[in-house]
């Protein structure tokens, strides 16, 4: 598919990397630096089980690892943690692969009750045996009413194209999805950098994504912010909280991006 804008686009990020970070983005992020903590609590509590998780590609090719380019360690981490916290009966993947592999370890792990329900055309890693059910299409095309069974706890991991144009899987999540979804559910969002911009390594891959979250926040939605792990890779308390992770691991990063980019949030009443 082609696309002919009648003006010119010029990709640079207008926030962070140099410049400063969006003024109210982290003011209105800045608010809940205890709830991070938390939940950086909790990931610390499962430090021994989440070390033993290998770091490259292990012969198991449907066991996690680390340096596995799309999902980096805090994202990876975070899965784990979500599903310890709040044991949710079902786990949905709006685009899956390595994290439908960290979601398998914590259920096995944890002997969780959670079922996974992957809906994705084409998933990244051959995850089907992972999943309790399997739903080979584009978000776009599912009953509305999938979403609405959807219960407090439940998780909706939303990792899909990045990209909002008309009926396009971002376009759905954000205008229909998210405001049907019931209080209490929780939501996490992949690839978001607030209160910075889009990194430099993105500029041509036009996602737009991020916008979207961005003025759900800035408008005051009903979404609460839990873990915006771009935003607690950039703090050092926050990170410092991390460090024995990374020290058992034996590492400094493992991912030439960024450290963390998933954001969790928790669907609150009107």
């Amino acid at each position: 598919m082609n696309i002919f804008l009648e003006y010119p686009v010029c990709p640079l990020p207008r926030h962070g990397y140099g410049k400063p970070p969006h003024e109210k983005l982290q003011q209105k992020m800045d608010l809940q630096r205890s709830t991070y903590k938390e939940y950086l609590e909790e990931t610390m509590k499962h430090v021994d089980a989440l070390a033993t998780i290998s770091l490259d590609y292990p012969q198991n090719d449907q066991e996690p690892f680390y340096r596995n380019n799309w999902l980096p360690l805090i994202d990876c981490a975070a899965i784990y943690t979500f599903l310890a916290k709040h044991k949710p009966a079902r786990y949905v993947e709006v685009g899956s692969g390595n994290s439908t592999k960290f979601a398998r370890r914590a259920i096995r792990d944890l002997h969780l009750p959670t079922k996974i329900i992957s809906i994705d055309p084409q998933p990244r890693a051959e995850i089907d045996s992972l999943c309790d059910e399997v739903i080979r299409q584009t978000l776009e095309t599912i009953p509305m009413q999938f979403f609405q069974q959807l219960e407090p706890g439940d998780i909706l991991f939303i990792d899909s194209s990045h990209r909002s144009f008309t009926n396009s899987d971002v376009t759905v999540a954000f205008v229909e999805i998210l405001p049907i979804l019931k209080p209490g559910v929780i939501v996490q969002v992949h690839d978001i950098f607030l209160p910075y911009d889009y990194p430099h390594e993105y500029m041509n891959l036009f996602y737009s994504e991020q916008y979207l979250l961005a003025s759900y926040l800035l408008g005051g939605s009903k979404l609460k912010l839990l873990l915006p792990n771009f935003y607690v890779a950039e703090d050092c308390e926050l990170f410092s909280m991390l460090e024995s992770l990374y020290t058992r691991l034996g590492v400094l990063s493992t991912n030439p991006v960024c450290e963390g980019c998933s954001c969790w949030l928790e669907v609150q009443s009107d």
